[in-house]
């Protein structure tokens, strides 16, 4: 301990701390959002563990100062940061409320880096717990009065948990690594991610997943609906402010589209590109003063893009303008400033292909001054247009109300329209699918010993199993009665249908009495009005894929498949068989 105490010494003494920036990335477009700043040891005989350091500074009462050099050489390397990106720094939450840090934090010392507190965000780890709680939540609301950003480290980890998220109400949760490491292999931390990603749009904070190694850890992410992501797969801490690389932009752009396009295969909603229009543009080099005599004479002008090279950039309300070149010296400051310099880069855009529903989601999820702006669409990653909060909601109004005509009253799954539409567009189509037909066996003796409404909770249980056995975005439908069909877009649909029936035989033997299950049957009438035995409820499953089969019409698939039924039924308890 002695060692590093010395080393602490000679790194301080010496100011041996460079800055290094890792990239935080848009996981909607690949873009970068902004940069993680860290800090490293310049001297390679000093060289010690980072997170020792700090615990060593803190032993020595040096936390300040080895912070204060960190945070220092960070901010004199940030004046190469590039507009609208974010620079996230670390802080103890111990030092948060120090008078002096909250002083190397004013306006007048941001604008020496060439930075504004809006490009800031503080990044506070829950692994430090905070000593004078009033002081702490006093300066975290000073700071976001001031317009700079929160973000929770480590969430997960520390002391506080969901406590601090309450107090302190941040814009951004960092999750830990410890849950996104092999995330696209453990169900539960998947089912904690979508969690945090759900409160963090209802609570309008946005989460970022930290310390992303693999495609299918990024690729589970972002189907979990992560919207940012950092971590040595996306990019690693280097001295300068780095571009993401595009081989990785368009892996994104990839991933995200697949995902766009496998819920269009079973969603009614349009998608976003046949709701916009044109909107209006400006190009980034205008001026400020020639943008605001056009918008001035030019009532219909609510909004406008900023666009360069056919790529939009910026985003701005007539309202966000006028509020710039208002005030006593608005004008004089700004209007001879290019509209670059004034424009908003932190606007929503989406992919011509989204469908509207997924659009209205991340509108809603934008902080209260943004949350009516239009949504800009682009189209081969060129601007294409906007679309209005007002059209979103029509659209997914009317889409709504058609589903619901259209849905089975009982299980609220979808009805045979949606049903035949979704293995019409499967058949005559040259993608993998598996379409499974599910019957319930003995279900009518059931329905008639036990009556109408165990009967609807039989048929419930079934489609909740369908429902939760469902991974990989398979379409579930109520042909009606005991009769249901799943639709996956893969071929190997053998083991969804091994779960179902795992399930099934788990649960089913809740809905009896204990002297049927005993039995092993129940006595009941049959169709002819003859008592009979009837053993207890199973499952018979028939499915068709294309791996093997090729049909060019609906009606050759429906023959097969209805045969393939008949044979099923014949069989004794529970059965599938894919052909």
């Amino acid at each position: 301990m002695e060692h590093q105490f010395q080393l602490l010494e000679k790194i301080l003494e010496g100011q041996y701390i460079i800055p290094v920036y890792q990239p935080i990335v848009s996981l909607i477009d690949g873009q970068i959002f902004g940069f993680e700043a860290l800090s490293r040891i310049s001297v390679k005989e000093l060289e010690m563990n980072i997170e020792q350091m700090f615990k060593v500074a803190d032993r020595l009462d040096k936390s300040w100062e080895l912070e204060t050099l960190c945070r220092r050489k960070s901010l004199e390397c940030a004046t190469n940061l590039k507009e609208g990106k974010k620079l996230f720094l670390n802080v103890n939450s111990n030092i948060i409320y120090d008078k002096n840090f909250i002083e190397g934090f004013t306006k007048s010392s941001l604008i020496t880096y060439g930075l504004y507190s809006d490009d800031v965000i503080f990044e506070i780890t829950e692994r430090v717990a905070v000593n004078d709680t009033n002081a702490f939540l006093a300066s975290i609301n000073h700071y976001k009065g001031q317009g700079y950003g929160i973000a929770i480290d480590d969430f997960g980890v520390g002391y506080s948990g969901l406590n601090i998220v309450a107090s302190v109400r941040p814009n951004f949760i960092k999750l830990d690594m410890n849950l996104v490491r092999d995330i696209d292999k453990e169900e539960i931390k998947q089912l904690v991610c979508k969690a945090m990603v759900d409160f963090g749009r209802n609570a309008d904070i946005q989460v970022i997943a930290e310390g992303i190694e693999t495609e299918e850890e990024l690729n589970t992410l972002i189907k979990l609906g992560v919207n940012l992501g950092q971590g040595y797969f996306l990019g690693r801490p280097k001295e300068t402010f780095q571009d993401l690389e595009p081989e990785k932009a368009a892996l994104i752009k990839m991933l995200r589209t697949k995902i766009y396009t496998d819920n269009i295969k079973s969603t009614a909603y349009p998608v976003v590109g046949y709701l916009a229009r044109t909107g209006d543009t400006f190009s980034a080099e205008e001026i400020g003063e020639d943008v605001y005599e056009i918008i001035r004479h030019d009532p219909s002008i609510k909004e406008f893009t900023i666009v360069e090279n056919e790529v939009a950039i910026g985003f701005m309300t007539k309202m966000s303008f006028n509020e710039i070149l208002g005030g006593r010296y608005g004008f004089s400051l700004y209007s001879k400033k290019k509209i670059r310099h004034l424009m908003r880069g932190d606007f929503l855009r989406v992919n011509y292909n989204t469908p509207v529903n997924q659009v209205s989601s991340l509108a809603m999820q934008r902080t209260f001054e943004q949350l009516y702006d239009p949504i800009v669409v682009e189209k081969d990653g060129k601007y294409f247009g906007i679309v209005t909060i007002k059209n979103l909601l029509d659209a997914c109004t009317k889409v709504e109300v058609d589903t619901a005509m259209h849905c089975n009253p009982l299980t609220g799954l979808s009805g045979n329209l949606l049903i035949e539409r979704e293995i019409l567009s499967r058949v005559l189509d040259k993608l993998p699918y598996c379409i499974i037909y599910f019957d319930i066996d003995n279900f009518k003796a059931y329905n008639d010993a036990y009556g109408f409404q165990n009967g609807d909770m039989m048929i419930l249980l079934v489609a909740d199993i369908l429902r939760e056995c469902a991974l990989r975005n398979e379409f579930i439908g109520h042909i009606g009665g005991d009769d249901f069909i799943v639709l996956c877009d893969y071929h190997e649909g053998g083991e969804y249908c091994r779960a179902v029936i795992d399930c099934f035989t788990l649960r089913v033997a809740a809905l009896y009495r204990e002297e049927d299950l005993k039995n092993g049957y129940i006595v009941s009438k049959n169709r002819h009005g003859r008592t009979e035995n009837f053993s207890i409820a199973s499952l018979s499953i028939a499915g068709i894929s294309n791996e093997t089969n090729t049909y060019h019409s609906v009606d050759d698939f429906s023959k097969d498949i209805a045969l393939l039924k008949k044979k099923c039924k014949r069989q004794q308890g529970n059965y599938y068989e894919i052909h």
